[in-house]
Formats: structure tokens, sequence, C-alpha cells
């Protein structure tokens, strides 16, 4: 597929969409906002998902408090559960802040790690080798987030304002 192929979809005529005035669409770009600035839902976005960040930055901590100063292991779970309900959260303000189609996409993909990260300790006495998956299916959740958070960031910049045409 072509660069050209990809950015140059049309909806069909007289939907009312851009393709109706002759202008290609992008369902990769974000939307844009009025007067070029984010919105509430752009910065809500972005600070859950930065706090989500942290979240996982305190949940490897607490693993090393369980490992290395004989900490409660339960606090690990634990946090994990007052925490993880920011990743369906996630995926609404995505929504709501009209982020590009792949930020959406990458919201679901989060919560579908989360649910499996749930699950693999779980599976410790019945398949080890699943269970063991655990530190690396977290690997993958962080690198999902901080890739969202990434994003988060650039819908927050100003969106440039077309110059008003003079007669």
């Amino acid at each position: 597929m072509t660069a050209g192929a990809r950015i140059g979809r049309s909806r069909p005529p007289g939907d009312g969409g851009p393709a109706a005035a002759g202008l290609p669409t992008n369902d990769d770009a974000p939307m844009p906002l009025a007067e070029g600035r984010p919105g509430l839902a752009r910065f809500a976005f972005a600070a859950v998902a930065f706090v989500y960040v942290g979240c996982l930055f305190v949940q490897v901590f607490l693993v090393g408090l369980d490992i290395f100063a004989n900490a409660d292991a339960s606090i690990h779970r634990e946090f994990a559960y007052v925490y993880g309900w920011l990743t369906p959260l996630l995926v609404l303000l995505a929504g709501f802040a009209q982020a590009p189609k792949p930020t959406r996409q990458l919201t679901i993909v989060l919560v579908v790690l989360f649910a499996i990260q749930i699950v693999l300790p779980s599976l410790k006495d019945a398949v080890p080798v699943l269970a063991a998956l655990h530190p690396v299916n977290a690997l993958a959740i962080f690198g999902v987030a901080m890739l969202i958070a990434g994003q988060a960031i650039d819908l927050l910049r100003p969106l440039p304002t077309e110059p008003t045409a003079k007669a």
C-alpha cells in the first residue's frame, strides 16, 4: 500500500465528510479542536497516561522490596488492583481526546496485556512456564504505556491554525 493510498482514503461522496468537499481523510491524524488548542480530555488523557507509567515504576519498586527487603508480596498484587482501573480509563479518555486510531488501538492492547498480567501468576502451579512470562509481559505493558504517554503528549501540542482568507 502506498502512502498516498493510506492517507488519501476518502469517504463516499454525499456523507458530509471531507471527501464530500473533495478533501482526503486520514484516520491516523487527530481530529482538530477549536482554536488549535488541546481540550480538557487531551490533558486528562496525558495526565492519566503519565500517572499509569508512574504506577508501573512503583510496581517494579514493590517487587524489589519483596525480593531484597523481604516485604510482603501481597503489596505488589494489591497495588496492581489499585491502579488497574486506569487501564480501561485510558481507552475511554483516548476516545474523548479524539486520539488517532493507532493510539486508541494501543490503549486496547494495554487492556489486553494487563488482563493477561493478572492471570499469569495464577498459572504458577498448573503451567509454571507460562507464569514465568509475568515479568516479560510487564515489560510489554511498560513499553506500550510509554508509547501511549508519548502520543498523549503529541496531542497536547497546539495545532497550526489556518490563515484566514482575505477577500
